[in-house]
């Protein structure tokens, strides 16, 4: 309980005056003996008593007038620290959800939209003098203004620029920064309102700790929970585009799978799904989908014509559903002209090329024609070690260590990897590159686990001895293991059924580690990983554990399962060098400009149109860095040259730039429950005021002020006290 004028509570002390009175005003007498009297001695003390006892209840009641008086003057509500009584100012925080799942129609308007309507009309019935404080929350919270919140106009205006974003629920940020407002608060009313569909996921997030913050914040502000929305919606997403045939290279009309879930209770119909690459309307490619049940993901393969080289903007929309903002998905993907490998192969023979390590691999690179090899697009440069100097990296787009001792014995023919070498191979991975290492009889593991692991920290994982002396057949793929993007088509097309009957002769153990970054995208039937992925930095490194030649497998020799393999892992690798630019809503933007343009000034071009100047790249570790923090709304961004301070004849083109896609966050949209008002109590442990958005106001603001403060139940209280002494005192003074 609190009180609005809790000075009043020393009205109490009046209390004491009747008791005084009582105590000092009380009849005096002096005994006289009387013998005539002492028959009535007993009549006497009996009525003496009852003279007490009513004299104790005129006493009781009239102090319990005045103490209840001095409650009702104090003006006593049902929740501590808050009184919000009619008249009385507010200290209000108001609490928007911005998640896009408020972006669900509902009776022709969005919930957004709902919720900005009762945010206005809380603002419109809020008593003279009371403050406000505006802030728009989804898993992070933004207070807007005003930057006077005894402004309520202002606090209007900001509500009315509220924009939805593409981040998901939670509601512990957004109840976090109005707790901390309202600890600050003059007034002793405190009232939050927050916003929001009450998605499921909102409240699971943080369970713990909301239910924590929002108990204490119960105890001394009034909780209005204002439900915007009610209907689980019809909804579809794009939740990916995978590539279909190979790595993307001009001049091909590529296929591409778009995954398109349904996320809803119900069954969707008569679907439509798109793909675009940058934005060009007359190159779209669409296919229906008939139905797509509750759950459901739906590849759809659709193709689209890679006409030039770079970063280009795959585009995936489906169509129509109740929810728009998981509808598109972008994707920045790197076409090339040429892929540049660069082999270095531990145990090259150049007498007899079929005994080299790479033999098999060189074949699976470029599986052409000899004449047609120059013109393929996959152009790999096979060296020895010793030839492998840090200059050969500068044009490459992946490094490939076929069976390399890195401390070769006096008199190997092969050589040493020149001193330099991997501490180019460092920078070139961490600069968005990517490294293949393949084992062999040449792969020390103490020697690796020291130069690539501990001193280069890029092993994706700590390598053992090698088991060779394996019993016929006993260890095989295991191709139902394959479970990233790139190789899950192992596991699910049954023309890859024969990696099954793979067998393998060798291979590197590795050491199992806790918490490891690395990731086995293949294992053998022994649980054992056969390619292991690390990400390093912006580039990727992957370790085969067994052979490119026959040493220590058959794999090569197997029909149609070795060059799809290849295939799968460069373009595992080279589609993994575009991850920097493809980011989910709320992830901060991270670009390294070339040297050349590291003291140029950049503009980013937001999704929505609009333009923020980055400046110069800061130094980050020796290397130019450009960052944007603000993601939250998904679209296509584009890092361009800052032009507004060259001359117009010396201005370059300022819409192309480095594009970005970044995409919604999908979780908000895997599960569109919203619970109701008694799931929410329950898991609260109170009961907080629920409303909806659109009715009366005056349901949710000056009524339950009203209700809230206890002052006229007292004053009643009073008045039947005063009337309950009054006829107690006529009764005590009637004659006995």
């Amino acid at each position: 309980m609190g009180f609005v004028a809790p000075i009043m509570l020393w009205g109490a002390a009046a209390a004491a005056v009747p008791i005084a009175l009582h105590f000092f005003f009380r009849s005096r007498y002096r005994r006289v003996p009387w013998a005539a009297m002492k028959f009535l001695l007993t009549s006497i003390e009996q009525t003496s008593r009852r003279l007490k006892f009513q004299e104790l209840l005129l006493l009781a009641a009239r102090v319990a007038v005045l103490v209840v008086l001095a409650l009702a003057l104090a003006r006593p509500t049902s929740t501590a620290g808050t009184a919000g009584g009619p008249g009385e100012a507010v200290d209000a925080v108001l609490v928007i959800d911005t998640s896009y799942s408020m972006g669900v129609r509902e009776a022709g308007k969005t919930r957004l939209e709902l919720a900005k309507e009762a945010a206005r009309d809380v603002i419109d019935h809020l008593p003279p003098h009371s403050t406000v404080h505006v802030i728009a929350s989804a898993d992070r919270a933004t207070l807007l203004g005003p930057a006077a919140p005894a402004d309520l106009d202002r606090a209007a205006e900001v509500i009315d620029v509220i924009r939805l974003s593409h981040l998901a629920t939670d509601f512990l940020p957004g109840v976090t920064a109005a707790a901390e407002i309202l600890e600050h608060a003059q007034t002793p009313n405190k009232e939050l309102y927050f916003f929001s569909d009450m998605q499921k996921l909102g409240w699971d997030a943080q369970s713990k700790d909301l239910k924590t913050r929002l108990d204490a914040l119960h105890q001394h502000a009034a909780v209005y929970l204002v439900r915007c929305g009610q209907q689980t919606p019809h909804n579809v997403a794009v939740v990916g585009i995978v590539p279909q045939s190979g790595i993307a290279h001009t001049g091909e009309r590529a296929s591409f799978a778009v995954l398109v879930r349904n996320t809803g209770g119900e069954a969707v119909r008569n679907l439509t799904v798109s793909l675009t690459v940058d934005g060009d309307a007359s190159q779209r490619e669409a296919q229906p989908i008939s139905e797509l049940a509750p759950g459901q993901t739906q590849a759809v393969t659709l193709t689209a014509k890679l006409t030039s080289a770079g970063l280009r903007v795959l585009t995936a929309i489906v169509k129509p559903d109740e929810l728009e903002a998981d509808n598109r998905f972008d994707q920045v993907i790197r076409v090339r002209e040429q892929v540049r490998l660069l082999v270095i192969d531990g145990a090259l023979n150049e007498q007899q090329p079929e005994k080299s390590a790479s033999f098999y691999l060189m074949h699976a690179l470029s599986p052409v024609r000899d004449e047609d090899r120059p013109g393929y697009y996959v152009q790999p440069r096979l060296i020895a070690p010793q030839q492998a100097v840090p200059a050969l990296l500068a044009d490459k787009d992946v490094c490939v260590l076929v069976n390399v001792d890195l401390a070769p014995s006096a008199g190997e023919r092969t050589g040493r990897v020149p001193h330099g070498f991997l501490d180019a191979l460092s920078r070139f991975v961490r600069s968005g590159h990517g490294l293949v290492i393949f084992a062999g009889d040449r792969v020390a593991a103490g020697l690796y686990n020291k130069a690539l692991f501990d001193q280069q920290n890029l092993l994706p994982i700590k390598l053992k001895a090698a088991r060779t002396e394996l019993a016929p057949e006993s260890v095989r793929l295991d191709r139902t293991s394959a479970d990233a993007p790139f190789f899950r088509v192992l596991a699910e097309d049954d023309q890859y059924k024969g990696l099954n009957a793979i067998g393998i002769h060798g291979y590197l153990e590795t050491e199992q580690v806790r918490n490891s970054p690395a990731h086995a995208l293949l294992r053998f039937n022994n649980a054992q990983p056969a390619v292991v992925s690390r990400k390093v930095e912006a580039g990727e490194v992957l370790l085969v554990t067994t052979t490119a030649d026959l040493s220590w497998t058959d794999w090569p020799l197997a029909r149609g399962m070795y060059l799809p393999f290849i295939d799968l892992l460069l373009n595992h690798l080279l589609h993994g060098q575009a991850a920097l630019h493809n980011l989910t809503a709320g992830s901060p933007l991270h670009w390294e400009p070339v040297e050349r343009d590291a003291g140029q000034a950049f503009v980013c071009v937001r999704a929505d149109g609009t333009r923020e100047h980055l400046g110069r790249p800061r130094n980050a570790g020796g290397r130019a860095l450009l960052t944007v923090p603000d993601t939250a709304t998904a679209g296509i961004y584009r890092i361009v040259a800052d032009t507004s301070s060259e001359r117009p004849s010396n201005r370059r083109p300022s819409d192309t730039g480095v594009p970005f896609a970044v995409v919604p966050d999908l979780r908000e949209s895997e599960d569109l429950q919203c619970l109701s008002d008694n799931q929410i109590d329950q898991r609260l442990g109170f009961h907080p005021v629920h409303r909806v958005a659109g009715r009366d106001i005056q349901e949710f603001t000056g009524s339950e002020r009203y209700n809230r403060e206890w002052t006229m139940w007292l004053l009643a209280g009073v008045l039947g006290l005063a009337l309950a002494e009054s006829g107690l005192a006529w009764l005590c003074g009637r004659p006995w």
